[in-house]
């Protein structure tokens, strides 16, 4: 009995200390192993507080970055959209359930995600509702510049994350070391079931830094500014209250002051294929065409406009309606008493048109923050890009220009960064921003500062860019140094 007793106590004991020493291989044991080894961890726990941020449970160093969420996604071949788009809080439940509804594909199932800003990443963060070995790679791209990597495929080892008190059970890090911006994940799955697993994911990273474009030169206006364009000569028009129009020259010299205009209330300008000047009457919704200072045609009238564009190449005049609280396009050909049908505009409220170097008719839905591609010739939106981050208050624009490479430049009145412009390229991803939005009752403001911004131009060859903007008695019209010769 005594020896069996021993036996026992001295099996315990042993196997009390194999058990130790699987504890401390364990603990040592990196939580992401080499890409060489095939397979998937299982989940790790990660003790995330319930209701705080991504950013909130991150490390000081991840801190410093800034976390994005999808905008938009397309899930190929089926061309389905908005599958994993927004944070995992965004939206009830985990996963896209809706997929099951679809009939399975013959060929790999693929998610682009959209991101609002183009990051250098750090990492791409993957939430899923269990584990998922049906994700066959993952790659990143930067859609303007074609610059790509993958950073996953299903042979390599990554272990997932569990995330507690979520609704959403596990977290895929994939880690990342490149150089340049992205704007884009693409995520390849095995079928749609493994798809249907994935409910959001995260880019991490840093934007790329740009150095803020020297101010030429800035004059001070003596009245309020409305609206200003520039001609083919780099010849620069401002609109002032009450129909003043005066002309500089690209060094800021004051070439010229236009007699107020009777009976209109100017409150946009374009350039047509002549270089003569087209202005926009608010009140009784005419266009006048002005050459070389002087009345050559005026027609239109239909409904009060806010804003007029010239179609390159051609000599037809679209004009921004809005009457009773409705939006409408309107098209007219000077000279040819053409009578056309306002074209009604789907959303509530519409800023600014301008066309692309490719005939592309663009307009800004303010309220609500989108730059729209709309058809000339029935007022529809062919597509619409957003301005702010997923579900971002505070977000306003008021004005922009297209410049020859077909980028948008975006003047602002408010954004929480308080960036005057940001630039998006022609697919409408964002790459960067100048100018300061400041908001101060100060009789002067500093250079490359801007208080309620109205307008903006650029010159034809983009070399320059022109921001009205001016409070109380204080306007100013500014000139910045966009390229160098």
């Amino acid at each position: 009995m005594t020896i069996n007793r021993t036996v026992k106590a001295v099996c315990y004991i042993l196997c009390a200390m194999f058990i130790a020493s699987c504890s401390l291989l364990t603990s040592l044991s990196p939580s992401v192993h080499t890409d060489l080894t095939p397979g998937i961890d299982e989940p790790t726990p990660v003790n995330n507080q319930a209701g705080l941020s991504p950013e909130e449970n991150a490390t000081q160093n991840d801190q410093d970055l800034v976390h994005l969420w999808a905008e938009n996604s397309t899930l190929y071949p089926l061309e389905v959209y908005g599958v994993a788009v927004g944070a995992p809080e965004d939206t009830l439940g985990c996963g896209s359930e809706f997929l099951s509804g679809y009939e399975e594909p013959e060929m790999e199932v693929t998610i682009n995600l959209n991101y609002a800003q183009a990051l250098i990443p750090e990492k791409v963060n993957l939430v899923l509702k269990e584990m998922n070995e049906g994700i066959t790679r993952v790659e990143i791209l930067n859609t303007r510049t074609g610059l790509g990597r993958e950073i996953f495929r299903e042979n390599l080892h990554r272990s997932f994350s569990r995330l507690e008190n979520q609704a959403c059970a596990l977290r895929l890090e994939l880690p990342v070391e490149i150089d340049f911006e992205v704007n884009t994940v693409i995520i390849g799955f095995k079928n749609l079931a493994a798809a249907a697993l994935l409910d959001a994911v995260e880019l991490v990273g840093s934007p790329l830094s740009y150095e803020e474009p020297p101010v030429a030169w800035r004059v001070a206006l003596n009245g309020k500014p409305l609206s200003l364009t520039v001609d083919p000569l780099n010849q620069v028009w401002v609109s002032l209250e009450p129909n003043i129009i005066l002309r500089y020259d690209v060094e800021g010299n004051l070439l010229e002051e236009l007699p107020a205009i009777p009976s209109a209330h100017i409150t946009d300008m374009a350039i047509n294929t002549d270089g003569d000047l087209v202005l926009n009457d608010e009140d009784f919704g005419e266009y006048i065409i002005l050459s070389k200072g002087v009345e050559v045609a005026r027609g239109g009238g239909d409904a009060p406009t806010l804003a007029v564009a010239v179609e390159p190449g051609k000599k037809n005049i679209y004009m921004l309606g809005s009457l009773d609280g409705l939006y409408y396009l309107l098209n007219y050909l000077p000279n040819s008493f053409e009578i056309n049908n306002p074209l009604p505009l789907v959303s509530t409220s519409y800023t600014s048109l301008a066309f692309n170097s490719a005939n592309q008719l663009f307009t800004i839905r303010d309220q609500d923050g989108f730059l729209a591609e709309i058809d000339e010739n029935s007022g529809l939106e062919f597509y619409s890009i957003p301005l702010s981050a997923y579900n971002q208050p505070g977000v306003l624009p008021k004005s922009m220009a297209i410049d020859k490479n077909d980028n948008f430049y975006v003047l602002y009145s408010s954004n929480p960064e308080n960036a005057a412009v940001k630039v998006y390229d022609v697919d409408g991803f964002y790459f960067r921003s100048f100018g300061k939005l400041i908001n101060q009752p100060l009789s002067q403001w500093p250079e490359g500062c801007y208080v309620n911004p109205v307008d903006i131009a650029l010159s034809p060859d983009s070399r320059f860019a022109f921001i009205i903007d001016g409070e109380g008695d204080t306007h100013y019209l500014t000139c910045l140094l966009l390229q160098a010769e």
